[in-house]
């Protein structure tokens, strides 16, 4: 009888430790949880893009021109094509080009092979190419400087193309335009949803330039020479710009 009073008494005090250690770690849990993590709401925004756009005309034109000589040999292609480009430059420079609005654009030396079945591959002779980037700055003398350079002896033309030496004021003035545009549709958008436009929280721009269209010829310089005048057409600068807006409270 002792003996089962005391087996009972030893499983209740097993009990109550159990119960005691269970306690206390839920009480350590609960010390030690870490806080819940503050979710900080989004920030509502209105996104929107606006378009400047500034038309003007041209005051440069860049000229691509060249030779392009095949010969049996690299010494007489080089040599030919040296002879040739000197000519056609002179003649570049007496329509009042200045010499540092010439620069070379591609000089490239590729040899000519000729394939037969069953043999191995022959050079059969040699090209060179030499062609320079003339900026005119007097657009009255683009047809001239075309005529000079393909009557001394041009005959690669990679075009002509249209600009303005200083585009920075016309990229301000489309710029400025954008942003405005921009702003405009967000305040639209913001009437219509009953909101309050806040702060600027983002710009991104993109800048695009139009030019005129561009005169092109592969001809050789006997056809192609009086090219005559040339027409400038006008040069359109645009800038997109995407604006984000915060909504205010």
């Amino acid at each position: 009888m002792n003996r089962f009073i005391q087996a009972i008494m030893v499983v209740g005090i097993g009990i109550v430790m159990l119960l005691t250690i269970v306690g206390m770690a839920s009480k350590s849990s609960s010390v030690f949880a870490a806080p819940p993590q503050q979710t900080t709401p989004p920030t509502r925004q209105i996104a929107v893009s606006g378009t400047g756009r500034v038309t003007t005309k041209p005051d440069q034109a860049t000229i691509s021109i060249g030779v392009q000589i095949t010969a049996p040999t690299l010494a007489e292609a080089t040599q030919q094509a040296s002879a040739n480009m000197t000519k056609v430059l002179d003649a570049i420079k007496q329509q009042g080009v200045d010499a540092k609005d010439i620069q070379t654009s591609t000089y490239s030396v590729n040899p000519i092979t000729n394939y037969k079945e069953g043999q191995p591959p022959q050079i059969t002779g040699y090209q060179v190419m030499n062609v320079v980037t003339v900026t005119v700055k007097n657009l009255d003398n683009v047809g001239k400087v075309l005529d000079a350079g393909m009557g001394a002896g041009a005959n690669y033309l990679g075009g002509v193309s249209f600009g303005v030496a200083n585009p920075a004021e016309f990229e301000t003035q489309a710029r400025t335009a954008a942003v405005k545009d921009a702003a405009q549709a967000a305040q639209t958008l913001a009437q219509a949803a009953s909101v309050k436009l806040g702060r600027v929280l983002s710009i991104t721009e993109g800048i695009e330039t139009t030019p005129p269209p561009v005169f092109r010829s592969s001809l050789p310089a006997a056809e192609a020479a009086g090219a005559g005048p040339v027409e400038t057409g006008s040069l359109e600068i645009s800038v997109n710009v995407v604006m984000t807006f915060e909504i205010a409270d």
